[in-house]
């Protein structure tokens, strides 16, 4: 679905990006779009670990009030659905994608989802929902096309077939990234061009939202892009993983901004690096769970 024009608006004042300041040039608008999106709405997993009821909903209306009214983030579904309604509502001829992440111990199931954007027949790939090493920008379907991410990360789309593919003439897109020149290339995600329904989706959040071994069950998680605003690109992201806070900018090293010991910390850090308040409410749903941080024992 899109959003009408009066709950775009509001969007576009969220991520202070208003029409006034839109290039007439589609793919120039696309591009700004996502720098700022991606500045704007954290890819987090906070409302597994501060809620009471810990579910994620995927409903269209359910998404514009978290991340627009609430001011909040999500994963890769609800951000890449969301961020799918608002360039509908822009105009933009899309469809919404699966995917599978690579892991150590190898590709997922279903699991992730980015939009397909097609301007003048040319079709892109629209991720603002992989955290840390999503594209932050569009990214063209072309064969073994490369470009800078976050320099000097580098990312890769190839159109290939992948290991456990039991047929190798099978063809998917593979994203990768390389951290530097010296190092090797690491395999991120894989995507197909198929369209996806909601109800899709509806099944792959259930798993991802809910299943003891999900990467976002086990881990409290943040990412935000910092936008360079004079050039309207992500010039580099705070992250949030466990009890660390990171800056990572462009050609530099990350550093470490925040070392948390209680959740008063980290409740103070996720306001102040994600721009997400939790209630005392939803703080009090971490109560008692493995991901909890608790003051260190006294050994007195």
């Amino acid at each position: 679905m899109a959003y009408t024009q009066d709950q775009l608006d509001r969007y576009l004042q969220h991520i202070n990006y208003p029409r006034s300041q839109h290039p007439h040039d589609a793919l120039q608008r696309l591009k700004q779009l996502t720098a700022r999106q991606i500045s704007a709405v954290p890819f987090e997993s906070f409302a597994l670990h501060y809620s009471q009821h810990k579910l994620l909903s995927l409903d269209p209306e359910a998404l514009y009030e978290k991340i627009v009214v609430h001011g909040k983030g999500g994963y890769c579904m609800e951000l890449n659905a969301f961020f799918g309604g608002i360039l509908r509502a822009l105009g933009y001829q899309l469809v919404n994608a699966g995917g599978r992440v690579k892991t150590p111990a190898g590709w997922t199931g279903w699991s992730h989802m980015v939009n397909i954007v097609t301007i003048d027949n040319v079709k892109y790939n629209v991720d603002v929902g992989f955290g840390t090493w999503e594209p932050m920008q569009p990214i063209p379907l072309q064969d073994n096309h490369t470009f800078t991410q976050i320099a000097p990360r580098l990312g890769k789309l190839e159109y290939r077939s992948i290991s456990q593919h039991s047929d190798p003439s099978q063809r998917v897109w593979v994203y990768s990234t390389q951290e530097d020149p010296s190092a090797p290339w690491e395999e991120r995600n894989m995507f197909v061009e198929t369209e996806f329904f909601q109800a899709d989706y509806e099944a792959m959040n259930l798993s991802t939202m809910s299943a003891p071994t999900s990467f976002f069950v086990q881990n409290v998680i943040g990412m935000r892009g910092i936008l360079d605003e004079d050039a309207g690109t992500v010039d580099g992201v705070y992250t949030l993983f466990g009890n660390k806070v990171k800056r990572h900018m462009r050609n530099a090293e990350a550093e470490v901004v925040a070392e948390l010991e209680t959740e008063d910390e980290r409740v103070r850090a996720i306001e102040e690096y994600f721009g997400v308040r939790l209630s005392a409410l939803e703080r009090r749903g971490i109560r008692g769970l493995a991901t909890e941080l608790k003051p260190k024992p006294n050994m007195g």
